[in-house]
């Protein structure tokens, strides 16, 4: 029992910790994008041993890997918060900061693998999919 309620503190630390990512990037702006990104950087090597750039050059293989013992609730949260980060590097015009074509690919993979391990349909997810993939599209045609 006691095991139990240890992994269910773990699990919300780190929901709470992915909530409160999203948050700073959605106060992410042109003057503070150096030293926050800089900071998130920080956050997600210690909590998942990844920079983003890491995440970008990671293969599928090992990032599934690597993650596959993450519960899908906050795989689901880390999904959102690596498309966040994408969407305010687009919007903030930081691509040569990181490829987030490279990234938006990654996303793709954790979608299609919360797809296959929850085994329940996700609106959400599969708009956020198609979005991601209309972004590559772009990116192609550039």
């Amino acid at each position: 029992m006691e095991q139990k309620d240890y992994l269910m503190r773990e699990i919300e630390k780190l929901a709470q910790f992915l909530m409160g990512m999203i948050r700073r990037i959605n106060g992410l702006n042109v003057d503070n994008f150096e030293v926050e990104m800089n900071k998130i950087n920080e956050d997600l090597v210690a909590q998942f041993d990844l920079t983003l750039n890491g995440f970008i050059r990671i293969d599928k293989s090992e990032l599934i890997e690597k993650l596959k013992n993450i519960d899908t609730n906050n795989l689901e949260l880390l999904t959102k918060l690596l498309s966040e980060i994408i969407y305010k590097i687009d919007k903030l015009e930081k691509r040569n900061s990181y490829d987030i074509y490279q990234l938006a690919k990654k996303v793709i993979v954790l979608i299609e693998y919360l797809n296959t391990e929850t085994q329940i349909f996700s609106m959400e997810r599969m708009q956020l999919k198609s979005k991601l993939q209309k972004r590559i599209l772009n990116d192609e045609e550039l």
